[in-house]
């Protein structure tokens, strides 16, 4: 019925509560990624994003009242922000197609990460407030608290939902996709509130 696995290499989507990993750095990255901050993005058959996205070094904060990329997805206000430390996203009124027989959809969904320079970690954590899936018409409640990498797929393999999705790249860059959605054989992948970043203070 659900399926928590490291199958998290085809996911899309969205959403989970609160998980916060600390990821140990070693020596700061001398070519580092600049800190980012996704609202959403999305490849394959409904290509879209990234909107809005703030960056740092590069521009914040950015935000949006809604995004619209039917019959994929669509929110209300959406915020982005970037520092030299910290990312975070925040998403109002989501509503996210998995295929034709399922969807997501919730109150709120944020995501955020932060570089201690005092400890030399980076950590992240994702949140989904007032969360539901609706499989073949019948509502799932999303449960609070998911641990980071917590994947559920669909019935028949139909598609995969990963809930506060952290990867850490081998510079360091920590990856926070509070939903990254799914469908089989790659024809669509999405994420919905990025936020990335970098081992190394990029003040």
């Amino acid at each position: 019925m659900k399926m928590w696995a490291q199958r998290t290499a085809r996911c899309l989507g969205i959403l989970a509560v609160v998980g916060g990993v600390a990821l140990a750095a070693a020596s700061p990255a001398s070519a580092a990624a600049p800190n980012k901050a996704i609202g959403f993005q999305a490849t394959g058959l409904i290509p879209g994003g990234p909107f809005p996205a703030s960056a740092f070094p590069g521009t914040s904060p950015n935000s949006v009242v809604g995004l619209s990329l039917l019959p994929l997805l669509n929110s209300g206000a959406v915020s982005t922000a970037a520092t030299p430390t910290s990312a975070s996203v925040a998403v109002s009124g989501l509503a996210a197609a998995l295929g034709p027989v399922a969807a997501v959809t919730a109150g709120t969904v944020t995501s955020s990460c932060f570089y201690n320079p005092f400890t030399g970690t980076v950590s992240g954590t994702a949140d989904i407030r007032n969360g539901t899936i609706l499989l073949f018409g019948v509502p799932i409640t999303i449960q609070p608290n998911p641990a980071p990498g917590t994947t559920i797929v669909l019935p028949g393999n139909l598609g995969a939902l990963a809930i506060n999705q952290q990867t850490i790249a081998a510079d360091g860059t920590l990856t926070v996709d509070a939903l990254a959605l799914s469908l089989p054989g790659g024809i669509e992948h999405a994420v919905v509130a990025r936020s990335v970043c970098n081992r190394a203070n990029l003040a």
